[in-house]
């Protein structure tokens, strides 16, 4: 089963649950008890829970201030019409209260959706995060499900691992930047209108170190994803990869080439180990403009 397939099945339990709850309860015997349940509650839009961003009123941010009670939220309705998604992308607030999209999105709040403490779910079709449709939630690099792309989001911005940088040097066609050693840089740290959803996605070479040690200088370019079938990803960590050439290693047959258009590799591949710990063939390859 799917992660989507799961997570609608989920909900339906828990929508069956709620309806069955009250007519069980109705037929039996139930002992005293203390406990209550609080309801799930409900969510109001609010002009009091400032939506400002970036300097733009929540008018022309095309964003609606909500207060809620209990544990709703508002965009818990959100569906899935013939497959796609339908719902508000909302930003939680430090102050309580929610900053949502006053148009229906073509992302849905995912209740189910794994992510780390503090942040939340969304399914998403089509060429934009969630940023892009919400100014005020920030979100990490997307994965893909299918025709879907799942996000773990928060209305608390994101701080960006690596900045971009014109002084390093880099050939034409691919961008500078410059990170805290141990760490690389990601779509996420392009911002919503450049990742356009993790359709595309950074591929980075071996990392150069910067005058300062503690920080770490890349050359990469914006690949596009790995076609269907494909099986090779970026492997920072392959034996004897010169600082500023391209690591990758393929779980397949296929070689970098044929997933990487702009990638040459000179050498032929060799038996190794991927950077996830996988047994793959690796290659070191160089960025081409041709």
């Amino acid at each position: 089963m799917n992660g989507f397939s799961k997570a609608m099945r989920i909900m339906h339990n828990l929508s069956l649950h709620r309806l069955l709850a009250p007519l069980l309860l109705a037929g039996s015997t139930v002992a005293c008890t203390t406990h209550t349940t609080e309801s799930q509650g409900t969510c109001v839009p609010d002009p009091a829970v400032s939506c400002t961003v970036n300097g733009f009123s929540a008018e022309a941010a095309n964003l609606t201030g909500y207060s809620c009670t209990g544990a709703a939220r508002p965009d818990d309705d959100s569906t899935y019409i013939d497959g796609v998604p339908q719902g508000l992308v909302c930003a939680d607030q430090a102050g309580g209260g929610y900053c949502c999209t006053n148009f229906t999105t073509q992302c849905s709040y995912n209740p189910v959706g794994i992510c780390d403490p503090g942040t939340y779910g969304y399914q998403c079709l089509g060429a934009n995060r969630p940023e892009a449709l919400n100014p005020a939630i920030s979100c990490n690099q997307g994965v893909r499900e299918d025709n879907l792309i799942n996000f773990c989001c928060s209305g608390t911005e994101r701080a960006a691992n690596c900045t971009q940088s014109d002084a390093i040097g880099c050939a034409a066609g691919i961008t500078g930047w410059i990170c805290p050693t141990g760490t690389q840089p990601t779509a996420q740290d392009m911002g919503a209108n450049k990742s356009r959803a993790d359709l595309f996605y950074l591929l980075c070479p071996v990392p150069t170190v910067a005058a300062n040690p503690k920080y770490e200088t890349y050359c990469c370019y914006t690949a596009s994803l790995v076609p269907a079938g494909g099986t090779c990803l970026q492997d920072r960590n392959v034996p004897g990869c010169a600082p500023g050439r391209f690591g990758i290693a393929c779980y397949g047959t296929d070689t970098p080439e044929q997933n990487f258009a702009r990638l040459n590799c000179p050498d032929p591949g060799v038996p190794g180990i991927s950077e996830q710990g996988y047994p793959a063939t690796v290659y070191c390859c160089d960025y081409t403009s041709n």
